[in-house]
């Protein structure tokens, strides 16, 4: 029940954020967390990107006519916004991050940028993700990380639909559990940590 709360929780508060969502002063913050992830993408026009939780489609706009672009947002909002941006270059769905709508080892590369923190179920998300992803693929989390547990604590109290914000220690254990290897982190500015994963 506290996960469909969550859920309904979440979509209508990005329902309802979604006209404002592309103002420059969110957008500037939100660039933060989408460079380092676009950076670590090596990518060919045979190459499947997924962005988990896009948005209004700013990461993928990003990366247009380098790959074969997914993304998948519970908010619809949201998605009509992206959609006016990503008309045909990229394959737009509604769906939820614990039961993505994708087949089995399908993508080259999973992103996920400043909503980790809002995932009910962490560990399963995080083992959609590796089932959807292939065998040599890559999973690119960049999400929220204060230096102070305590700050992270004060987030989860005041951010609306956030459930935990992990520490660098705690993302690498999600990552390891979920059968991850190779994982890399760093911290890309004073708010965020990347944290990356290979699927072996």
């Amino acid at each position: 029940m506290q996960k469909q709360t969550n859920l309904q929780q979440n979509r209508q508060l990005f329902d309802r954020w979604a006209k404002s969502y592309d103002n420059a002063v969110f957008q500037f913050w939100m660039k933060k967390f989408h460079a380092p992830a676009a950076a670590g993408l090596q990518l060919t026009s045979k190459t499947k990107v997924l962005d988990i939780s896009c948005g209004t489609g700013e990461l993928l706009k990003r990366l247009q006519g380098k790959a074969q672009l997914y993304g998948v947002d519970l908010s619809e909002e949201m998605l009509a916004v992206a959609r006016t941006k990503l008309p045909k270059e990229a394959t737009l769905l509604k769906a939820d991050v614990h039961r993505l709508p994708f087949k089995d080892d399908f993508f080259d590369y999973v992103t996920s940028t400043e909503a980790f923190h809002h995932y009910h179920d962490q560990q399963k998300a995080l083992q959609e993700m590796f089932r959807v992803t292939k065998t040599g693929g890559k999973i690119i989390i960049v999400d929220i990380n204060f230096f102070l547990r305590h700050i992270h604590w004060l987030f989860q109290k005041i951010e609306p639909g956030c459930v935990k914000v992990n520490s660098k220690k705690e993302m690498k254990k999600l990552f390891e559990e979920a059968g991850l290897r190779n994982i890399k982190q760093k911290r890309n500015f004073l708010f965020a940590v990347m944290t990356v994963g290979k699927k072996t």
